[in-house]
């Protein structure tokens, strides 16, 4: 579809709509009204009695949420920590997990971001290594520096070289493709992604490079009663990111050292 013909469509949705544009929001910068909350909040309310909860996060962290039947489906992406909080608490999410990466700054070990009406857990801290398809690299691939600053930040003290994937292509097959074709590392958390998955890729750690640590929230909506299933759900995030972290890799992978089957 033409994008003037989008343009069109958009400004009639606006109109019929009586929706308020707000170009500052990351959650509904093409506007919102006090009717259009309700029936989010109604969808979010019907969802949770169903025992179904609509978690988002980024590519990175993925896979914590597959293979659950009781998550509904948001696509991955990265968004600065501030932006997953505005998506919850206008009610398109029902809960994100974050990372310190796309934090403004660094937040204090132990401590919790102090973002208001949302329930924050703690899930742990993971090591985040840097992998590649070779032990020669022209660089790192990483997010853009406004979604993931704190992560530029580390990098950049670390004397790095960052080449930034464009914001536009998201999927793991774009990123893939790019640090293949311009020799690069990416930074993973290898307890996440599988031995199987890393051996088809031909990843390893680059040697002599200790990991950065990442830490992880899980942001809940303020008040949510979860069903049975909706809670174990949550405990199946919570499991898995307890596995993940127990991984360090010496010399490279070995598929017998470790297996993430939550």
């Amino acid at each position: 579809m033409h994008q003037a013909t989008v343009s069109r469509s958009l400004r009639k949705l606006q109109h019929d709509l009586e929706l308020e544009p707000d170009r500052r929001s990351a959650a509904c910068r093409h506007g919102r009204n006090a009717c259009l909350d309700m029936v989010r909040l109604a969808c979010r309310a019907h969802r949770v009695m169903k025992g179904v909860l609509r978690i988002g996060t980024d590519g990175l962290h993925q896979t914590l949420l597959s293979k659950q039947v009781s998550l509904q489906p948001a696509p991955a992406r990265f968004r600065r920590a501030d932006h997953w909080v505005e998506l919850i608490r206008h009610g398109l999410l029902d809960g994100a997990i974050v990372s310190s990466s796309g934090m403004e700054k660094a937040v204090p070990p132990g401590s919790l971001p102090p973002w208001s009406e949302l329930e924050v857990q703690l899930l742990g801290v993971l090591p985040l290594w840097l992998m590649a398809r070779s032990k020669s690299v022209e660089g790192i691939l990483v997010p853009s520096r406004v979604t993931a600053p704190v992560l530029h930040q580390a990098l950049e003290d670390n004397g790095h070289n960052l080449v930034t994937q464009p914001r536009a292509a998201h999927e793991p097959a774009a990123w893939l493709k790019r640090m293949r074709d311009r020799e690069l590392a990416l930074p993973l958390c290898p307890g996440l992604l599988g031995a199987a998955w890393l051996s088809d890729q031909s990843l390893s750690t680059l040697p002599d490079l200790p990991p950065l640590q990442e830490t992880l929230w899980l942001l809940l909506a303020q008040g949510l009663e979860l069903p049975a299933t909706a809670a174990r759900s949550v405990h199946v995030i919570q499991r898995r990111v307890r596995r993940a972290s127990i991984y360090e890799p010496r010399g490279g992978l070995d598929a017998r050292n470790y297996a993430l089957n939550a």
